[in-house]
C-alpha cells in the first residue's frame, strides 16, 4: 500500500491538531513522515505463514475449454506438499471444430477429462476447488463452458475460488492494468510454498495452467482455516456456558 492510497483509504484520520490558535480554534495540520510510515507498516501484506492453512487434501481446476490445470495438494503438521499435477487438453480433431458446435465439444472433452482426474485418490480429498467466472477479462465463455464441467463431473460439490481473491491473500494485492499481477508473480508466490515436481524427481506438468490451480488451492486452504478458526470462536463461549 503506497503513502498515497493510505491516505485516500483514511481520509481525515492523518490529521494531527495543532496548538490552538489565538481564537482557542484548533488547527489541522499534517501528520509527520514517521506517524505516516508507522501506518504503512501497520498495513503491509505479510505472506502466509504455515500455520495458517488448514490441515486438508484439496483438488484445484484452473480450467477453459483449451488448457485446464490440475493439481492434488496435501496439508498437514508437515508442510504443505504437492502430490500430483495434470493437464486436460481435447484432442486435436475437437480443437479443430469450429463455432458453438466446437465449444461444445471441447466442453465434453473437459468433461471426461475430470471424471477421469476425480478417480483413485484423488477421489477421496476434502475439497474440489475450482476458477470463479470473472465478471470482465479474457476467455470469459471458455471458463464459464469448463467450469460448468467441473461442476457437473463433481455433482455440484466444487467451490468455486475467485482469481482476484487469490491473488489477494497470496500476493496481498489482486493487481491491476497498470501494475498487474504477473505469471512470474504467481510461479514465485507457488514456489515458495510447494516443491515443484522436477525437484521432486517426478515427471509431471508443471506450467502457468497448473501454478494457477496452485494458487487456488493454496487460497481454498487459506480460507478454510479461517472458517474453522472463526467456528471455534462461536463455539468457545456456548462450551463455557454449558
Amino acid at each position: 500500500m503506497t503513502i498515497r492510497s493510505l491516505l485516500e483509504h483514511v481520509g481525515d484520520c492523518l490529521v494531527d491538531p495543532a496548538p490552538p490558535t489565538a481564537n482557542g480554534a484548533l488547527m489541522k495540520t499534517q501528520l509527520a513522515i514517521p506517524a505516516v510510515e508507522s501506518i504503512v507498516r501497520r498495513h503491509a501484506f505479510r505472506p502466509p505463514t504455515l500455520d495458517q492453512f488448514a490441515h486438508a487434501t484439496v483438488q484445484a481446476y484452473d480450467q477453459s475449454l483449451a488448457n485446464t490445470g490440475v493439481v492434488l495438494i496435501k496439508s498437514n503438521e508437515l508442510g504443505l506438499h504437492l502430490l500430483a499435477t495434470a493437464m486436460i487438453r481435447p484432442p486435436a480433431d475437437v480443437l479443430e471444430i469450429p463455432s458453438t458446435e466446437g465449444n461444445y465439444a471441447r466442453a465434453d472433452s473437459i468433461l471426461a477429462g475430470v471424471r477421469q482426474h476425480r478417480s483413485g485418490f484423488a477421489s477421496s480429498a476434502d475439497a474440489v476447488v475450482y476458477e470463479r467466472t470473472p465478471v470482465k477479462g479474457q476467455r470469459i465463455e471458455s471458463i464459464l463452458l469448463a467450469g460448468r464441467e467441473v461442476h457437473r463431473a463433481t455433482e455440484g460439490r466444487a467451490v468455486m475460488m475467485d482469481n482476484r481473491h487469490a491473488k489477494k491473500v497470496l500476493l496481498g494485492r489482486a493487481g491491476t492494468k497498470a501494475n498487474p499481477v504477473t505469471k512470474a508473480h504467481v510461479k514465485e508466490m507457488v514456489e515458495a510454498y510447494l516443491t515443484p515436481p522436477r525437484e521432486q524427481g517426478k515427471n509431471m506438468p508443471w506450467n502457468e495452467h497448473v501454478r494457477d490451480a496452485c494458487m487456488l488451492a493454496l487460497a481454498w486452504l487459506l480460507d478454510e482455516k479461517q472458517r474453522q478458526v472463526a467456528e471455534a470462536a462461536q463455539a468457545e463461549p456456548l462450551a463455557v456456558a454449558a
